[in-house]
């Protein structure tokens, strides 16, 4: 309907006005004033004509035109002006002038007005009705544009290889684009809002439809990646990607997406991957069994839907090392069928035929005719068919030009076929589980030299290994302490120039013969050692040890033995002369003869007694089973004791005297064993005085208890040998002696004695006045601790030191 802005200040005028043109049925909106007429026309501009009065306070008629005519909106309505005042032409200008379509002065004729109204009114209709036809034609051609647009869009969407779809703004999918239908084998009746979902593999469904809710919410780029099965039953990889477009007032108006095909890519990002955390889980342990077994269960279902590993026994019969799949059930169910019918090394198919060829086996597409080919008999085929598989893939292992065995790939379920790319991965896979089993194989190898290396470097027995230029390859640890020789040294110089002794005696040793014992000096000192070889294709291998201390003890052994005899010898042949002679009937032998004779025989029988309880002690030192009563004793008193027992039967020219200080405290020790000390330092000190002299017994404190320095000014003991007088079997010269014999039992064991009473005992010259440095006698010292608690009873004796 038609509009009029009357605009008036005198209400009168406004109703009069309203009243001659209500006939007409237009809409009247009344304005009574300028200022008002002009907040009219700010809301709306779609006044068919203005009848404006000229004569107004604040703002008149023409201003308020000129106003009208600025403003683009409202330059175009009509305006009439009413006046009641002048009609002077000047006037009538100016309101033509600022826009005026007509001028009528008061009093007017109603049906003029009405006519003059109507005029405009039907000429602002003619323009309504040429916007309308204008628009409609617009929007026609803008329907054709969109319509060949939208031709060309489809055409352009059918022409490209990736999926395009569109969808409304909640999602419901409105067209799909010529690829859908070819790679999802769809025809029109099947599509629907929501064929997508029907496609989408069911573990990637949930998160696709996850991520278009939230875009949908919150208007958002929607980008996913997800798996559409295509017309064959297999899935591919796609990028999934839909953008809003909006309309004029911002709102989502419809969704345009693509599904780009990224299997290929994700397939070799995939393999990747696996060949990285494969080596990651291969490289975890040298045990190569454990690492294929791992290997089969990462490759399920990352990039297979079934994973067997088998390898090649030394029987030559073929045993499966791992099978893997995502379904319990079924891997329960290929086990069995595997136990039932193990791998076949004669078959020419699978596993078997791999290991036996040597050769990769890649079946994108599992012929019609394949389990009828591999199957056994007809329940083995049929079992073969229920697992379903539709693609094979199997790469032998093969390490030191030796095939190991076999890496299985198949697909069932999941609809995925095999190609030359996942050949190239599972070689590439194999050639990784090659290196390991070589890098095991050689660690093997390592650390088995290795452990016979150390075994070498462990051993007692010294080894040299020599190359066929007898140059030294190995000088071990024990070699090196037996000789003193380093390896450092010696190691890959000539063994003729290197070792001493080797060119006179051990190149003559057997090889492959007995040991033998030869005699070598190195740096001064004599070894004996026992050598045995044997040689191999590089070289020859020297083993040996160091007999020189058995032959030392074996030496020793037989001058005590000699020693014994001779000291045995002598009493017996006193003993034996003296009691043939008391024997004899054709001799009148006087009593003090008789007498004599009788005390000759005393006299070398305790001589005799000695030497055996020397040798019994020594045994029973030597074996732990001497046994010490531990009690408190008093020094001075079994010194006394001593001191007199020996006066008894002291040479001619020898004095024997005891100086002990006062108050000494008791001792811990075995009174009879501390005695049997003190009687063989007191015997030898008079012993080795064949020239008489002083001999000396003195009993003070010492350092760690009572000490007691028994010297005397005798032959004496040369400093180079006092260290060896406490041996067992040790004797001096009998130069240096003068002949005087001995077991060389004696000092050593009143060292083992004083040992196990927790003492010690050490020999000093006295000042040299011989021209051999020695000759004025020499002083042994004891000391033994102070009983400063009640001891023990009894406690077994050390072993000897």
């Amino acid at each position: 309907m038609p509009s009029l802005l009357l605009v008036d200040d005198r209400p009168q005028n406004l109703l009069a006005l309203q009243a001659i043109l209500e006939p007409l049925g237009y809409d009247l909106v009344s304005a009574d004033s300028g200022a008002e007429a002009l907040r009219a026309l700010l809301h709306r501009d779609d006044f068919a004509v203005i009848l404006l009065d000229v004569q107004m306070p604040d703002l008149d008629g023409f201003e308020v035109a000129e106003v009208i005519k600025q403003r683009e909106r409202t330059s175009m309505i009509p305006i009439i002006f009413l006046t009641a005042l002048s009609k002077e032409e000047r006037h009538v200008f100016r309101g033509y002038e600022v826009g005026a379509v007509d001028y009528v002065f008061k009093p007017f004729d109603p049906e003029i007005l009405r006519a003059k109204v109507a005029v405009f009114v039907e000429l602002w209709e003619k323009n309504q009705q040429i916007h309308l036809q204008a628009e409609l034609i617009a929007e026609q051609e803008l329907a054709e544009l969109r319509r060949a647009s939208a031709e060309r869009y489809r055409q352009l969407a059918d022409a490209m290889p990736q999926i395009v779809w569109t969808s409304d703004n909640v999602g419901n999918a409105t067209y799909y684009n010529r690829r859908w239908f070819e790679y999802t084998g769809m025809t029109d009746r099947e599509v629907d809002a929501t064929a997508w979902s029907r496609v989408t593999h069911p573990d990637d469904l949930p998160e696709a439809i996850a991520r278009r809710e939230q875009t949908l919410a919150d208007g958002s780029v929607f980008e996913v990646e997800y798996r559409f099965r295509s017309a064959d039953g297999t899935y591919r990889w796609h990028l999934g990607r839909a953008l809003p477009i909006r309309d004029d007032a911002g709102e989502i108006d419809f969704w345009i997406g693509t599904a780009t095909d990224i299997d290929d890519r994700k397939r070799i990002e995939e393999a990747q991957r696996f060949l990285l955390d494969a080596g990651g889980k291969l490289s975890l342990s040298l045990d190569w069994h454990a690492g294929l077994q791992e290997v089969a269960k990462l490759a399920v279902p990352r990039v297979a839907d079934w994973c067997a590993v088998h390898l090649l026994e030394e029987d030559g019969t073929i045993a499966t090392l791992a099978l893997e799949h995502a379904n319990p059930a079924k891997l329960v169910f290929a086990q069995e069928l595997q136990e039932r019918y193990p791998p076949d090394p004669a078959n020419d198919r699978g596993a078997a035929a791999v290991i036996r060829s040597g050769e990769a086996q890649l079946l994108p597409e599992i012929p019609a005719d394949a389990f009828a080919n591999a199957a056994r008999d007809e329940l083995h085929q049929e079992l073969l068919r229920e697992l379903g598989i539709r693609s094979f893939l199997c790469v032998p292992i093969a390490a030191r030009g030796q095939t190991l065995g076999a890496i299985t790939f198949v697909t069932a379920e999941s609809g995925r076929r095999f190609d030359e790319a996942d050949l190239r991965m599972a070689e590439e896979l194999a050639l990784r589980v090659a290196a390991v089993v070589e890098n095991a194989q050689l660690y093997e190898e390592v650390e088995r030299r290795a452990r016979a290396a150390r075994a070498l470097e462990t051993i007692a027995d010294g080894v040299v290994l020599l190359d066929n230029d007898e140059r030294i390859l190995l000088w071990n640890n024990a070699a090196e302490a037996m000789t003193g020789l380093a390896a450092a040294h010696i190691i890959g110089k000539p063994a003729r120039e290197a070792l001493p002794g080797y060119a006179d005696h051990v190149v003559e040793v057997d090889v492959d013969g007995r040991p033998q014992t030869v005699p070598l000096e190195i740096n001064g000192r004599e070894l004996w050692l026992s050598f045995s070889a044997v040689r191999f294709e590089e070289g020859t291998v020297y083993a040996f040890r160091d007999l020189t201390e058995e032959r030392v003890l074996e030496q020793m052994r037989s001058d005590f033995v000699a020693t014994v005899s001779h000291e045995l010898r002598t009493p017996l042949a006193a003993i034996y002369g003296a009691a043939v002679t008391l024997r004899r009937a054709d001799l009148d032998l006087g009593e003090e003869m008789r007498d004599r004779l009788l005390e000759v025989v005393a006299d070398e029988s305790d001589r005799l007694a000695q030497i055996v309880n020397d040798v019994l002690l020594a045994s029973h030192l030597d074996s732990g089973q001497l046994q010490l009563r531990i009690e408190t004793v008093d020094a001075t008193k079994v010194t006394e004791t001593v001191i007199d027992a020996a006066r008894t039967h002291l040479p001619e020219g020898v004095t024997l005297t005891l100086r002990a200080a006062k108050r000494l405290p008791p001792v811990a020790a075995d009174e009879q064993q501390l005695r049997q000390v003190l009687v063989n330092l007191v015997e030898n000190a008079v012993k080795y005085s064949p020239d008489g002299g002083p001999v000396e017994v003195k009993v003070s404190r010492g350092e760690r208890g009572v000490r007691w320095a028994v010297s005397d000014r005798g032959l004496g003991i040369p400093a180079s040998e006092r260290r060896r007088v406490f041996e067992k079997f040790y004797r001096l010269d009998p130069n240096m002696t003068r002949g005087i014999g001995g077991t060389g039992l004696g000092l050593y064991i009143c060292r083992e004695l004083v040992r196990r009473l927790d003492g010690r005992i050490w020999v000093e010259g006295n000042e040299a006045n011989g021209a051999n440095g020695h000759g004025s006698g020499s002083t042994f010292f004891i000391e033994i601790p102070v009983a400063d608690r009640p001891p023990a009873k009894k406690r077994p004796a050390k072993t000897a030191a």
